[in-house]
């Protein structure tokens, strides 16, 4: 009996702790809640010069840097995209020696896939510059 009027007594002091949390948060919420000052109005008018926003490579700082990770990832797809037309050369070759149809049609597919996607890869700043020429 001892045992259950200790939890009791544990409950009530924990919701007294709680309500005390929650006045003194009350308390502090008003100030928080009141309308700010009015902000002035904008002065100048006029609407926004949108002519005035344009792709500039010269405002970013280290844009060196930039081409050279764009080269680089440029490569490496261009490498993975041969190295994918020629593992599907393989298994297309390869395929019907084994009497493995499906090898050779899925290296018929990977031949094709890579074959795109060198080409998008290989021509992405060809596309790129002509969009931003647009």
């Amino acid at each position: 009996m001892t045992g259950c009027a200790s939890r009791a007594g544990g409950h009530i002091a924990f919701a007294r702790h709680i309500d005390g949390w929650t006045a003194t948060g009350t308390r502090d919420d008003a100030r928080w809640l009141a309308a700010p000052d009015p902000t002035p109005t904008p002065s100048g008018g006029g609407d926004f010069d949108w002519n005035k926003i344009k792709p500039d490579p010269s405002a970013v700082p280290k844009s060196d840097l930039f081409y050279t990770l764009v080269n680089a990832a440029m490569f490496l797809g261009v490498v993975a995209a041969v190295a994918g037309l020629v593992a599907g050369a393989i298994a297309f070759g390869v395929g019907p020696i084994f009497g493995a149809h499906i090898v050779s049609d899925r290296g018929k597919a990977m031949m094709w896939k890579a074959g795109l996607v060198a080409m998008i890869v290989g021509s992405a700043t060809t596309i790129i510059s002509f969009l931003l020429k647009q």
